[in-house]
């Protein structure tokens, strides 16, 4: 017979180790290296195996033998059962009677006579009824009074010498198990793994029921001989097929829930506050101001400090400087970080997606990339030959693109200081520019009323949203709808115009607004659009299709609700990722 390789190299060793005189190492080894097993031993193995799967199994360890423990740990679990949710309470409680009777049993089996009596008064009376099984083997039970007993009443031995098989839900599984596992329940843990057998079903989205009045269970209880019980499993059906997906309609259609406003006022701006933005994991507030220098603050409660850092380009070191107050002030850390670069007033900031650096742009003509770790600026972006009025940066962080006096937008790369695509086009200034979610396309507004669609790839425009429904002034934000359908613009007209990117028509015009618009958001999920401007307001509009024209008490009816605030005017407003409304401000009396 061919021998296989496995063979080879165990009878190489063998020889191997009698040469070095280990006499006994063949019989040693055989016992250690078995490499075949019978069609039995396999068969007992997997046998094995399966009875003592992870999922099925308690862990525990040894018990005190206090019989009040027996007492307290059954009503621990009756509590439990009662203050368990209503899906899990049909399933858990079927684990009542088979614990009563295997702790009666541990009772008399370890010679506590009296409290397994006082036990068994106390709790056999919940067993008696509507079941006929359950009745006789009580009665059975009743006189069992020392361990010999047990051997002389068939059913209580059958009982006793017989898994308990009972199947559970996951969630109920796991609700029983975190309660099971903690310090003081382990009788009960023990008296799982010796006599109860725990069936976990996987949750299936048939078996859940959202308007039925049944106390549901999906348990199935059997033993050696099964005891009869009603059959209350709930089948998955049409009804609540049609009853989950009502429900997932009436919330998709439902009136959107208001988010939190969060807003940042900015006070004592005397040098004129001109733009502000909000990383967005909160933990900067930046805002440009008139006497070019760029101001960061912390959202968080702990001050900002600067990396070590060798060159610092917006500050000069003369012979007279005492150097260690700023290596002071890096390692203690400030309230307000000035960062200086730029040669004259600050109109746009962004934060890249990562949050570790912020894009400014200014009237010098640049714009500038700065690192929030050592707020110190690394790259100076040049190519616009006016005031640059706009920043944004694309979704992935690649990419942004700069807006300007000079009628144009332009591409650039994080990497390369000249720009990649230049957008012209606009009759007049263009004043702000965003992105598309796709980031394959780029939205601009200008002053000469018109919004105009690019295409990245190519540089050409393929929309311009205008005509009779256009607007009448300057447009000063954007704002793409999370699925990248719909393009939201406003301005100096006081009004919000929804555009579909497909036909290029205007689906919806907002007025509530008394003064200039500044800046647009959309929420999380589309179904909102927050607005707010000079007039010191924040409006949310409700986004959803097929709102119902009907106006009440005047206002329009995608009006969800207006926030005054005590403000000279509102520069900022986005949505953060948990969708809490984000708006900044100048305080009443501040600005210029």
């Amino acid at each position: 017979m061919k021998r296989v390789k496995s063979e080879d190299i165990q009878s190489a060793v063998l020889q191997y180790l009698k040469k070095r005189q280990y006499s006994d190492s063949d019989t040693t080894f055989k016992k250690e290296q078995k490499l075949s097993q019978t069609v039995s031993e396999m068969a007992v193995q997997g046998a094995v195996m399966s009875e003592s799967g992870v999922s099925t199994s308690f862990t525990f360890s040894s018990c005190d033998p206090d019989p009040t423990l027996y007492e307290d740990q059954y009503s621990g679990l009756k509590v439990l059962i009662d203050d368990a949710p209503q899906a899990h309470q049909s399933e858990l409680t079927v684990l009542l009677y088979p614990m009563f009777v295997h702790l009666h049993l541990d009772l008399v089996c370890n010679g506590h006579r009296d409290a397994a009596e006082a036990f068994f008064t106390r709790h056999h009376g919940n067993f008696l009824v509507d079941n006929m099984e359950w009745y006789e083997l009580i009665e059975e039970l009743a006189g069992v009074m020392c361990k010999q007993d047990l051997f002389t009443k068939p059913k209580v031995k059958a009982f006793r010498e017989t898994k308990y098989a009972i199947s559970l839900s996951d969630k109920a599984f796991q609700y029983l198990l975190r309660y099971l596992q903690s310090d003081d329940n382990l009788i009960l843990l023990r008296l799982f793994n010796t006599y109860l057998h725990v069936n976990v079903k996987p949750t299936q989205n048939g078996d859940l029921d959202l308007y039925s009045d049944k106390k549901g269970g999906a348990q199935e209880v059997t033993m050696a001989t099964p005891p009869h019980t009603p059959d209350n499993k709930v089948q998955p059906g049409d009804v609540t097929q049609v009853s989950l997906q009502d429900c997932i309609r009436r919330v998709r259609e439902g009136t959107p829930y208001l988010s939190s406003v969060c807003l940042y006022t900015f006070h004592n701006t005397f040098q004129g506050l001109n733009t502000a933005a909000v990383s967005d994991d909160s933990r900067f507030v930046c805002g440009g101001f008139d006497d070019s220098t760029v101001k960061v603050w912390s959202g968080l409660s702990r001050k900002l400090k600067a990396a070590h850092h060798t060159v610092d380009v917006s500050r000069i070191n003369l012979a007279g400087d005492v150097l260690d107050d700023k290596v002071r002030e890096d390692s203690v850390g400030q309230e307000v970080k000035h960062m200086r670069g730029h040669s004259g007033p600050v109109y746009g900031t962004s934060f890249l997606p990562n949050n570790t650096f912020l894009l400014t742009s200014s009237e010098d003509t640049t714009v500038r990339l700065w690192n929030l770790s050592t707020f110190t600026n690394d790259v100076i972006y040049k190519g616009h030959s006016y005031p640059v009025w706009d920043i944004d940066t694309s979704p992935l962080g690649a990419y942004f693109v700069s807006c300007s006096q000079d009628r144009s937008a332009r591409l650039w790369a994080l990497d390369r200081t000249f720009p990649l695509r230049i957008f012209a086009g606009h009759s007049q200034d263009v004043d702000c520019v965003k992105f598309h979610p796709n980031c394959n396309y780029i939205a601009t507004g200008s002053s000469d009323r018109t919004v105009r669609l690019w295409s990245v790839q190519d540089g050409k425009f393929v929309r311009i949203f205008h005509g009779k429904d256009g607007h009448k002034g300057t447009i000063f934000s954007l704002a793409f709808s999370p699925d990248g359908k719909h393009l939201a613009s406003a301005g100096e007209d006081n009004c919000v115009r929804v555009w579909d990117l497909t036909s290029g028509d205007m689906l919806k015009e907002l007025r509530a607004h008394t003064d200039s618009i500044y800046s647009i958001s959309y929420s999380r999920d589309g179904t909102m659009l927050a607005s707010a401007g000079g007039d010191s307001i924040v409006r949310v509009w409700d986004m959803r299709p097929n709102i119902p024209d009907k106006e009440s008490d005047g206002q329009p009816p995608e009006l969800l609700h207006s926030y005054p605030t005590k403000t000279s005017s509102l520069h900022m407003l986005k949505f953060a990722p948990s969708d809490l409304l984000i708006a900044a401000g100048t305080a009443k009396g501040d600005s210029t």
